[in-house]
Order: structure tokens, then sequence, then C-alpha cells
């Protein structure tokens, strides 16, 4: 990738990684926490809070220069970055979470389910 905005949007995104990490994804919110945060060409941030959005259509919508997605969750934190020239991914997830399966590994039966009778 060339120096450019590319390198903007991926730092950015990082950026904002780190705050959305250091806000907790351990502070026990059971729900998920979904918004957008905007660049307008002047600098200036817009926050779009809890809604069902496009990601693209907010951003032209709002005439912003870059776009980001942040989803914070019990299984870790998400940021996706959206500009005209480059996409970026990046999701932290929580190590407790991967360790602990929503499926058991193992089956409890009773021996009589199991024995054949007749």
């Amino acid at each position: 990738m060339e120096p450019g905005f590319g390198d903007t949007l991926f730092e950015n995104a990082q950026r904002i990684l780190a705050v959305a990490q250091a806000g907790g994804i351990a502070d026990g919110a059971e729900e998920n926490q979904d918004f957008a945060l905007l660049i307008k060409p002047d600098g200036a941030l817009h926050f779009v809070m809890e809604s069902t959005f496009s990601l693209d259509a907010v951003a032209i919508h709002e005439g912003a220069r870059s776009a980001y997605r942040v989803t914070r969750s019990r299984d870790g934190v998400r940021v996706e970055g959206h500009s005209a020239s480059a996409d970026c991914v990046l999701e932290q997830r929580n190590p407790c979470r991967t360790l602990l399966r929503d499926q058991p590994l193992y089956r409890i039966t009773s021996p009589l389910l199991t024995s054949a009778s007749a």
C-alpha cells in the first residue's frame, strides 16, 4: 500500500480499537454496543449511536471523509474502517470467551438410556 490516506485510515482504526478496548470488553456489559464514528472533511467527529445503518450510507449522507463502525460485545471489540480508497477491519477477541465454548465437548447420559432392553 502506498503511503497516504490508507495508512491514516489504518492508524485511526488502531487508535479507535485501543480506546474501545480501554472502555472494556470486561466491563460486564451484557448487550452489544454498536456505533459509527465519522470524520468529516474539516476534521470534525460525528457519532451515530445504536442504530441499524449502512456504514457507507451514513458516511455519504454526512459527507464524511472516513467512517468507522465500532462493535463491542462480550466476545470482543471490532472496528471496521472505510474511506473512498481503502477498507480495513481490526478485531480483538476476548480470550476468556474463546476458551469457554458455547457447546460442551462432552455429553452425560444415563446408564438406563444406553442399555439395551428387550
